[in-house]
């Protein structure tokens, strides 16, 4: 071992002095650590969260018909349909919104038409699918597909997202690709239907 000529007094006085920088640098380190990060991420991460939040929490909507104010109008996700009428200036004294869903949640992106003619609408609804007047595929609602022979609702909401994830289908054959829509079923419906 080392003999450095201390006395046992000083030995003392420098474990003492050893301990105390020990001590000090420990409790420094332990207490000032925790406090930084925090203002950190509060400084630095929420007003980020905060500015990609807004950017995502809105849906553009078209307000159009017998409305006070028609136009497009921002609204936050998850409004209604009687938001966005209420946004337009309301309906016009005398005008019958009775037919309009006015809890229905809104998509982005999408039309609220008010005031439309009942008998315009009642005359879609009537229209008869035949080979001389088909369903356009394009335009077809499942309502309108599920009156087809052979095609229930689950079929009908395939080729609706078929539809949705081509965007558009530019050839009645393109349907076979869909299951459940094959042979005989196929060849059933094709003269009812038109792109």
């Amino acid at each position: 071992m080392f003999d450095l000529n201390i006395s046992p007094d000083q030995k003392r006085a420098l474990i003492l002095l050893f301990s105390l920088c020990l001590g000090l640098g420990g409790f420094y380190f332990l207490n000032s650590k925790p406090s930084a990060a925090p203002e950190l991420t509060q400084d630095l991460i929420l007003p980020i969260q905060e500015s990609s939040t807004v950017q995502s929490s809105q849906i553009i909507v078209n307000v159009a018909g017998k409305v006070a104010n028609p136009g497009v109008y921002s609204l936050t996700i998850g409004s209604r349909v009687i938001d966005a009428i209420n946004m337009a200036g309301n309906q016009l004294r005398g005008v019958d919104i009775s037919d309009i869903n006015l809890a229905r949640i809104l998509i982005d992106g999408e039309q609220i038409l008010v005031g439309a003619p009942a008998q315009v609408v009642a005359k879609k609804a009537a229209a008869k699918i035949t080979s001389t007047n088909p369903l356009d595929i394009n335009k077809a609602t499942a309502a309108q597909l599920d009156t087809l022979p052979g095609i229930g609702p689950v079929t009908a909401q395939r080729i609706l997202d078929y539809r949705s994830k081509v965007g558009h289908i530019s050839a009645v054959d393109e349907l076979k690709k869909i299951s459940g829509l094959g042979g005989a079923k196929f060849e059933e419906i094709k003269s009812l239907l038109r792109v």
